[in-house]
C-alpha cells in the first residue's frame, strides 16, 4: 500500500507506504485529519486527490460507516408490524461465508453461539465483531479497521485483540487507525501519528517520538457546569431526595429470549449510577426500558418521575424530564437536518426539529455549539459530519433542556481520549453542583469517575 502527495478537505500525506508483513496502528485525535485519512486507504470511501495512490483490491473495511448501513438496511426489511413479535433481524451467520472453514476465529471472537441470532438481538460489541469477521470470511487479505476496540467490553477486546494477531501472524496486512494511545494493541510493528491535518510520524512503533505522542492529548472543546441549565433547579441551599427511577423484579428481552430477569433498581436524586457488565449482558436493554424503547416498560413494574408506567401516560411526559444519548439515538438520527437542528430537537425529543424555535433557543444551542469548538457548522448537515463530531452534537442535544434524569449509555464512544476526558470532567462538574442525575453505561474502567453513588454490574444471560 502506497499514497503520495494525497490530498483532501482536513489532511495532506506528503507520503505513507505499509509493506507487507507489517501491521500498522494509526493514531490521532477526533479532529486531526485521521477520518479523512481513513478513508483515503479504505478504498469504498475515496476522497480528495493525489499524485500516486496503490491500495490493494476489494480490501476489508469495518468502519462506523458500515455499522450505519448495515442497520439502515435491517430497518428496511423489519417485518415487526406485520409480526406478533419483534422481528429479530437477517440471522448474524447470513452475513458470513465459509462457516465451517472459519469456526476457530469465530470461536475466537466469542460469536459461535450468537450465529443463530437476529442482527437486532446483537449488542453493539457483537455487531462490531460480526462486521469484522465479514470481510474475513470472504477472503480478503488486508484490513483497513477504525476504532476496533469502541463498544467492546474488556474481555471482548482481548478476545479481538488476540483473533488480528492471528490473523495478521497468518498473512493478513492490518491497518488500524484508533483514537487513543491505549488502543493500540502490543504487536504493532509501525506506528502513525496523525496531527494538525498531517502525518507528522511514520515509522517503527518503538521509535515514535514523544513529543509526537503529545499532540493526542489536546482536547478540542472545554464545557463547565455554569454551561448546564437545568430544566427543575433546586433552590439554592436544598437538594431534594426522591426517587426519579423505581423498576421492581423487572424482565426483559428480544425474540422470547431474556437478557436478564427480576431486575430492580431505584435512582435517587443525586445517585448518579454507573452501568457496567459485559456485552450482551442487557444494559442498553435496562435503560431501553427506563426511557420508554422496549414494550418491557408496560408489563413491569416501573415508575418514573413519580408516573407509574401504564397508567395511561404520554411518553412525552416522560421524556420531557430526560436528556438521551445512546447508540441507539446515534443510529436512527437518519433524518436531513442541520447541526444546529438536531440541537435544537433535543427540547422537543424529537428526531429531526418540527417545531418552531424562538431566536433566545437558537442562541441557546449556538452557544453549545461554540462551547465544543463547532459554531462553523450550524449550517452543515448533521450526518455530514464525522462520527465522533456526530456523538458531541448529540451531547449537546441532550444537554440543552437541562434535564432531571440524563441517561447516557456509551457517550464517548468513538472519541479520543482527551475529549472523552472533557466530557467526563464536565459531568463531574454537573454531579457536584446537582444539576441533574447521570445514569451512565459505560464498558470502559477509566470512565469510572469518583461522582458515581451506585455502580450496578450486569452479567450476561445464563451466567
Amino acid at each position: 500500500m502506497k499514497i503520495i502527495q494525497a490530498r483532501t478537505d482536513h489532511v495532506y500525506i506528503e507520503q505513507f507506504q505499509a509493506l507487507p508483513g507489517q501491521a500498522w496502528t494509526l493514531l490521532g485525535t477526533n479532529r486531526s485529519g485521521i477520518d479523512d485519512f481513513f478513508d483515503l486507504v479504505s478504498c469504498r470511501h475515496l476522497k480528495g486527490r493525489a499524485a500516486e495512490r496503490s491500495l490493494p483490491d476489494q480490501p476489508g473495511v469495518v468502519s462506523f460507516k458500515d455499522q450505519q448501513a448495515v442497520y439502515e438496511s435491517e430497518l428496511k426489511k423489519d417485518q415487526t408490524d406485520f409480526m406478533d413479535r419483534l422481528d429479530p433481524g437477517t440471522p448474524a451467520g447470513d452475513f458470513l461465508k465459509h462457516i465451517e472453514a472459519h469456526a476457530d476465529l469465530i470461536q475466537a471472537l466469542g460469536m459461535t453461539d450468537s450465529l443463530d441470532k437476529g442482527y437486532r438481538q446483537l449488542s453493539t460489541g457483537q455487531t462490531r465483531k460480526l462486521l469484522l469477521l465479514a470481510p474475513i470470511t470472504r477472503g480478503v487479505t488486508c484490513l483497513v479497521i477504525q476504532a476496533p476496540f469502541d463498544g467492546l467490553d474488556p474481555d471482548s477486546c482481548k478476545e479481538l485483540d488476540r483473533a488480528m494477531f492471528h490473523l495478521f501472524s497468518k498473512g493478513i496486512q492490518i491497518l488500524m487507525f484508533v483514537y487513543n494511545p491505549t488502543d493500540i494493541p502490543s504487536w504493532t510493528t509501525h506506528l502513525g501519528i496523525v496531527a494538525d491535518g498531517g502525518l507528522v510520524f511514520q515509522g517503527p512503533a518503538d521509535q515514535v517520538p514523544a513529543s509526537c505522542l503529545a499532540q493526542t492529548s489536546r482536547p478540542d472543546f472545554q464545557v463547565t457546569a455554569r454551561d448546564f441549565s437545568p430544566s427543575d433547579p433546586a433552590p439554592p441551599g436544598v437538594f431534594e431526595k426522591k426517587a426519579l427511577v423505581r423498576l421492581h423484579r423487572c424482565t426483559a428481552g428480544y425474540g422470547g429470549r431474556a437478557v436478564f430477569t427480576d431486575l430492580s433498581l431505584v435512582v435517587g436524586r443525586g445517585d448518579h449510577t454507573l452501568v457496567t457488565g459485559p456485552n450482551g449482558s442487557g444494559k442498553s436493554t435496562l435503560l431501553q426500558v427506563i426511557t420508554g424503547d422496549h414494550p418491557a416498560c408496560y408489563t413491569c413494574d416501573l415508575t418514573l418521575f413519580d408516573i407509574r408506567r401504564g397508567s395511561g401516560e404520554s411518553i412525552w411526559d416522560i421524556k420531557q424530564h430526560m436528556g438521551i444519548v445512546s447508540p441507539d439515538l446515534h443510529r436512527n438520527f437518519r433524518v436531513p437536518g442541520s447541526v444546529l437542528a438536531c440541537i435544537l430537537s433535543g427540547l422537543f425529543d424529537s428526531i429531526g426539529l418540527y417545531n418552531p424555535v424562538t431566536d433566545t433557543r437558537k442562541k441557546q444551542a449556538l452557544a453549545w455549539l461554540s462551547r465544543l469548538d463547532m459554531a462553523s457548522a450550524a449550517g452543515v448537515p448533521f450526518r455530514d459530519l464525522s462520527y465522533a463530531d456526530q456523538r458531541l452534537v448529540l451531547i449537546a442535544r441532550a444537554l440543552i433542556k437541562g434535564p432531571k434524569l440524563l441517561i447516557l449509555d456509551e457517550p464517548t464512544q468513538g472519541l479520543d481520549k482527551p475529549n472523552r476526558d472533557a466530557v467526563l470532567d464536565f459531568l463531574a462538574d454537573v454531579a457536584k453542583d446537582n444539576l441533574s442525575t447521570i445514569l451512565y453505561v459505560s464498558h470502559r474502567k477509566d470512565e469510572c469517575r469518583h461522582f458515581f453513588v451506585q455502580h450496578i454490574r450486569m452479567v450476561a444471560p445464563g451466567v
